[in-house]
């Protein structure tokens, strides 16, 4: 693992561990909570950098950095979205998987039945953002192989964060469009001409993480 430092939200900056072959972070004790917006802005675009199907399996026995007690599993809810990390008992830190940390911080959610039936009308195949699996959605909603539901990145909070950010760069109040139901209704053949291809090949949360990048670029992160 080698080591990330981040600006924080309150105090000093947070060093975290991070392990691109496994694709998961090592924070210690709330280290997580205290990330400045900016740095959750790039932590999700080095997710979209580093992320792929073929990542190393974790090993069978997780055990922490500090004490070297094994790591419990423990699964936990963020609003209706499960997530999963391995914790240290003596309260050191957890372990977490990439796309289970965008999980904890609401960034992933599942489609409704009515965004699914907008999804049907232009992919019919869609990678499992989770395992890679593939998921007929002629046929069901959810990754047989693995079970999570078809899921997206939420587009309307890292696009308030940005807004945030240009807001304190520029001292003038940037007014964010409503990404409610986007990509699924809102297209923009310019900057997003390639959303379904990334989509039907990569996931719907490979592709928002891609739109998040170059949305980090044009602001010059």
């Amino acid at each position: 693992m080698s080591s990330m430092t981040l600006e924080g939200h309150i105090g000093p900056p947070v060093t975290l561990q991070v392990c691109v072959a496994c694709q998961g972070f090592w924070f210690e004790m709330f280290k997580s909570l205290q990330l400045a917006p900016a740095s959750t802005l790039k932590l999700m675009k080095f997710i979209g950098e580093n992320s792929s199907f073929a990542r190393t399996p974790a090993a069978e026995v997780l055990r922490c950095p500090i004490c070297e007690d094994k790591l419990l599993l423990t699964h936990d809810w963020q609003r209706n979205t499960p997530f999963t990390y391995w914790r240290c008992d003596k309260d050191h830190g957890h372990f977490i998987g990439f796309f289970d940390f965008l999980r904890e911080k609401d960034y992933i959610r599942p489609l409704s039945p009515q965004e699914i039936a907008k999804l049907r009308e232009n992919i019919q195949v869609l990678n499992c953002h989770n395992c890679g699996a593939p998921i007929d959605l002629a046929k069901v909603s959810s990754c047989e192989h693995c079970h999570s539901p078809v899921s997206m990145l939420d587009m309307q909070q890292p696009q308030r964060m940005l807004a945030q950010l240009k807001d304190a760069a520029s001292g003038t109040p940037q007014s964010a469009p409503d990404y409610t139901e986007f990509p699924l209704t809102y297209h923009d053949p310019d900057a997003h001409r390639d959303w379904w291809s990334d989509a039907s090949s990569t996931g719907l949360v490979q592709a928002g993480l891609k739109i998040v990048a170059r949305w980090l670029s044009a602001i010059g992160d």
